[in-house]
């Protein structure tokens, strides 16, 4: 039978305009139900702007690296684990002392606070 409904309890076949079945009695559905509604895509963020890491590349205070510096030439080096040049602040401060009456020893510790800086933040290189 050409547009037929068939009984929802009991699977018989009635006539197409039926409002009830013609074996149980059961009322028979008159339209289609309708579609089910789509479930909601939902996206996952594996991560958010917020996430970006701030501070230095090289997990270093920069600040920090400066202060150890002005303190003791070359401990700012230490501290970012640059140990040659460090040796090498160090050494050359205090023979500049002797050497060039402390001239040397200026310069080598202001170029020893500012590469501390420098390698504490990433933009500079470690020996």
């Amino acid at each position: 039978m050409e547009g037929s409904m068939f009984c929802s309890s009991c699977g018989t076949e009635n006539a197409a305009g039926a409002r009830f079945c013609a074996k149980c009695g059961t009322a028979l559905a008159t339209t289609a139900p309708a579609p089910a509604a789509p479930e909601p895509i939902t996206t996952v963020r594996t991560s958010s702007p917020a996430a970006v890491a701030t501070g230095s590349p090289t997990g270093k205070q920069p600040w920090l690296a400066l202060v150890l510096s002005l303190v003791i030439v070359g401990v700012g080096q230490l501290y970012n684990n640059d140990w040659k040049k460090a040796l090498a602040m160090f050494v050359g401060a205090i023979l500049g002392i002797y050497l060039t009456a402390g001239i040397a020893t200026f310069a080598i510790w202001i170029w020893s606070m500012v590469d501390a800086y420098r390698v504490a933040s990433g933009s500079g290189k470690v020996w």
